[in-house]
């Protein structure tokens, strides 16, 4: 028993080490810190000037209304002059970002 924990340990441990901000979990923990959630979007965003941020909320859930569908966010954020940012890590282009995008901009509305 012993040796099939401690393989399992270290199959845990090599997945582990194999992560990185493309995954969700990591991307989520990384993005509730808020000085480098205000640096990332500082840099995807360089006419702007974001100062800090602050609620940065990983899955972040919007539903409209108790029985609509309700969208999930990679990252909700708000700056200093309460701006709101939604955050999405997209791996594979499925060539409808900008229609999910205004989906999620009129349910935010």
């Amino acid at each position: 028993m012993p040796e099939t924990l401690a393989s399992e340990r270290a199959a845990l441990h090599a997945e582990w080490q194999q992560k990185t901000i493309k995954d969700d979990p990591i991307f989520g923990t990384v993005m509730t810190n808020p000085e480098l959630c205000a640096e990332l979007l500082q840099r995807a965003l360089p006419e702007l000037t974001i100062q800090w941020v602050k609620d940065a909320d990983p899955q972040h859930t919007i539903q409209a209304t108790p029985t609509a569908k309700g969208i999930r966010i990679d990252v909700y954020a708000r700056d200093d002059q309460e701006r709101t940012y939604t955050v999405e890590v997209q791996m594979v282009n499925e060539h409808n970002l900008p229609f999910r995008m205004r989906e999620y901009q009129e349910l935010m509305d």
